[in-house]
């Protein structure tokens, strides 16, 4: 699957992806950790079960069971090998669309700057 089949989810995979490089997390730590790293995030917690789903089946993450002591078990995620060559993947994307909206604001500030 290519990065642009996998953006179903726009950059949702590549925040998540990120944050699992950093640390393992569960399903809530990381939809917590989205909402505080990622100004105007607006995915509901069904749709980063669905897309941490999506990463599993596609072996980009894997996950382990953490069943602590008198508490409820939990799943915990991680990357993959093949999770970080995604998460290289997506920084050259994100790089290049980087670049494409700096010009794309440049131009409209000019033009802004033009009917002044």
């Amino acid at each position: 699957m290519n990065i642009n089949e996998r953006s179903k989810f726009k950059h949702l995979t590549a925040f998540i992806l990120v944050l699992l490089a950093e640390k393992d997390h569960s399903p809530r730590e990381v939809q917590q950790l989205l909402l505080g790293d990622f100004p105007g995030f607006t995915r509901d917690m069904s749709t980063v079960y669905r897309c941490l789903s999506s990463l599993e089946k596609e072996g980009l993450v894997e996950v382990n069971w953490h069943l602590p002591d008198g508490g409820a078990a939990k799943k915990i995620y991680s990357l993959t090998e093949k999770g970080w060559e995604a998460l290289y993947e997506w920084k050259e994307d994100i790089s290049i669309r980087k670049g494409n909206f700096e010009v794309f604001l440049k131009k409209i500030e000019s033009l802004i700057e033009g009917e002044k």
